[in-house]
């Protein structure tokens, strides 16, 4: 229902309207537009439904294939933990921000990149839930990822963005679900109800239910439903092209070195303008991202191989 490419586009999609929220909402600036700049800023919301909707998608479907064994969990850890600790572990050395045993834990589980540690809680719920929830498996990660969310909310150091995506990880737990009992037919299904298309409607009233009041539930729906719109969309239309599959598959890095080349190049770059600064260090950061990230992920690929017994 989703292929690898198309998959890869919406990660592209997805990690531009993150950067695009941050560089938004980073830019103080007469010469921007505000009420522009306030939309932009809060794109970075809707990017982040975008992959976890695919991640959870993306689980099942290797779930389905190998089960979780040693390869699966091994795959994981290589392809988002271990790149996350080298990047940030780097960039925290460099900035002698270890400085105590709680900033080690803090670096070790993710919470200064958030999305890095709420993308970690699911993946372990996830692989715990698949592995020795039995027959109850989906529903224990519902309850799960459920429970984890309301604790995030009531925690007042948390923001909304720690759990508003939340929902949209289930979703692509779902859709792939769904998509093995009912194959083709559920794509059509989607097709044919105009998914995309009603979920963006739906979208446009909750913007209109956040302006009258009911800000938190306002935001739950909208982004329910920009998620059901995306799923629709990558349903509909298969991904082509060379240059946002590849900003896709080094997303991960994008975001890890963005905000560091962001103020590289803007803070101290005086006779810069902040717009002029954006664009120079966006363009720097995915050139930058996709290098690191190449590189990165071939001496890992050896590494995983070796560790599951995976010969080439």
């Amino acid at each position: 229902m989703i292929d690898t490419k198309t998959s890869k586009v919406f990660r592209g999609i997805a990690i531009l309207m993150v950067i695009a929220s941050h560089y938004a909402g980073w830019m103080y600036t007469e010469s921007f537009n505000e009420s522009l700049r306030v939309w932009i800023s809060t794109w970075g919301i809707y990017g982040v439904d975008i992959f976890f909707l695919l991640s959870g998608y993306g689980l099942v479907k290797s779930y389905q294939k190998s089960g979780i064994n040693k390869g699966f969990v091994i795959k994981r850890i290589m392809n988002s933990y271990v790149p996350y600790i080298l990047i940030a572990g780097f960039l925290a050395v460099l900035d002698k921000h270890i400085d105590s045993f709680g900033a080690l834990v803090k670096l070790l589980i993710g919470y200064d990149y958030w999305f890095m540690c709420v993308l970690f809680a699911l993946y372990i719920m996830f692989m715990l839930f698949y592995r020795f929830g039995g027959r109850a498996k989906e529903i224990l990660l519902t309850l799960g990822v459920i429970g984890f969310s309301y604790w995030l909310y009531n925690k007042p150091e948390f923001q909304d963005f720690w759990f508003l995506s939340n929902g949209a990880f289930l979703l692509g737990v779902y859709g792939a679900t769904l998509e093995s009992k009912l194959g083709d037919k559920l794509k059509s299904a989607i097709i044919k109800s105009n998914l995309a298309f009603i979920s963006f409607a739906v979208m446009v009233i909750c913007a209109f239910w956040h302006v009258f009041g009911g800000a938190l539930a306002a935001h739950l729906c909208a982004s329910i439903m920009f998620a059901l719109m995306t799923m629709g969309l990558c349903v509909q239309f298969k991904g082509e092209g060379f240059v946002l599959p590849t900003i896709g598959t080094y997303s991960l890095y994008v975001y890890l070195v963005h905000t560091r080349l962001f103020w590289k190049f803007v803070a101290y770059k005086e006779s810069w303008s902040y717009f002029k600064g954006a664009v120079i260090a966006g363009l720097i950061t995915l050139a930058f991202a996709v290098v690191l990230g190449f590189l990165i992920e071939f001496c890992l690929g050896k590494v995983t191989n070796f560790l599951i017994g995976k010969k080439k």
